[in-house]
């Protein structure tokens, strides 16, 4: 009898985690609070001698709104001239285009420049030389990504700006 009574709680134990089982509430959720937030009861202590870690011990310089930009420092020769205020001086023509030659003359310059398709000016490069215009590209110095086209007349028209 006892050997009946064991086997039968044996079995009724076995069979108990297949019963099924009431099922209890989900627990409420809490929302992670942020990464980088501070808890309310959270407040730096600033006694004597201490500083906020968060708040920079070198204060930038202020630069007023109205100051002058300061452009880089230009390099010598035909590379340190701005497209306007080089002064086209004449052109050497030639039948082959990739020969034509330009002649710019620079406000401070000793001597003109000679330039060819491709050369590199201070904020510009000469795109395409013809008897009658020069084309130079310019790059923006605060947009690099948007050149724009600068058209000049090698003997410009009355009225026209030099």
């Amino acid at each position: 009898m006892r050997r009946v009574l064991l086997i039968i709680v044996w079995v009724f134990g076995l069979s108990l985690p297949a019963l099924p089982q009431a099922k209890k509430p989900p627990a409420p959720v809490e929302e992670p609070t942020p990464v980088l937030t501070v808890p309310k009861d959270c407040r730096y202590n600033t006694g004597p001698g201490r500083r906020d870690p968060f708040v920079n011990p070198v204060p930038k310089p202020k630069v007023a709104a109205n100051a002058p930009r300061q452009e880089p420092p230009r390099p010598p020769g035909l590379r340190g001239v701005r497209v306007g205020e080089a002064q086209i001086s004449g052109v050497v023509a030639s039948k082959e285009p990739s020969m034509n030659v330009v002649i710019i003359a620079a406000p401070g310059a000793p001597s003109p420049y000679f330039a060819r398709v491709g050369d590199q000016l201070f904020d510009g490069v000469v795109r395409s030389i013809s008897f009658t215009t020069v084309i130079f590209t310019m790059t923006a110095q605060e947009d690099p990504k948007a050149p724009r086209e600068v058209v000049r007349q090698v003997r410009p028209t009355p009225g026209d700006k030099k």
